[in-house]
């Protein structure tokens, strides 16, 4: 699986990626606002092999797609992706982007070749996302690609770092939206 855009590739992640992988996973700030928590050399290597055998489109459970930087072929972070297995027109959708990337604009545009491909060749009806309502950056990601906040859901998340529990925004992308 490829998916391009000007300056990335979503690919699967492999093996070689695990230092970049790494860089960011085991990072707590840029997994504060995730429902994983920060991984180790071995969780890490672990989740990778876990993923190298996906199929964009499988029904049930997250896969994990990498972002690479086309310049220098470095992973920047990943996209999550979940098609719901009780409506398998609707996926769900996550990002994490390395802090050193960070504002420059990468999550927006992997989530805009992401939602492409789920709308394009995948014909999927609606693309959700779930934001930590700390965490204003990832809706401004959303919000720009013209995503609505449908719902602010009361404390339904577990932060195992602050020990409490979190409220999350829920955002939807209707296909017929971008395809007037």
């Amino acid at each position: 699986m490829n998916i391009q855009s000007p300056r990335l590739l979503l690919r699967w992640l492999r093996p070689d990626d695990l230092d970049d992988f790494l860089a960011y996973r085991s990072d707590p700030l840029v997994t504060r606002y995730q429902s994983m928590s920060p991984m180790n050399r071995e969780e890490a290597v672990s989740f990778i092999k876990s993923q190298m055998d996906n199929e964009l489109g499988r029904v049930g459970g997250y896969q994990q797609i990498g972002i690479e930087r086309k310049r220098d072929g470095k992973l920047i972070g990943d996209c999550a992706l979940k098609i719901q297995a009780a409506e398998p027109r609707i996926a769900e959708i996550g990002y994490t982007v390395n802090r050193n990337f960070q504002g420059q604009g990468f999550a927006t545009e992997a989530v805009r070749a992401l939602i492409g491909e789920l709308f394009g060749s995948m014909a999927m009806h609606k693309v959700v996302a779930l934001v930590d309502v700390r965490n204003p950056a990832s809706s401004r990601v959303l919000e720009k690609l013209g995503f609505t906040r449908e719902g602010h859901l009361r404390k339904s998340y577990f932060d195992e770092v602050d020990g409490d529990w979190f409220d999350e925004y829920w955002y939807g992308l209707l296909r017929e939206s971008l395809f007037k």
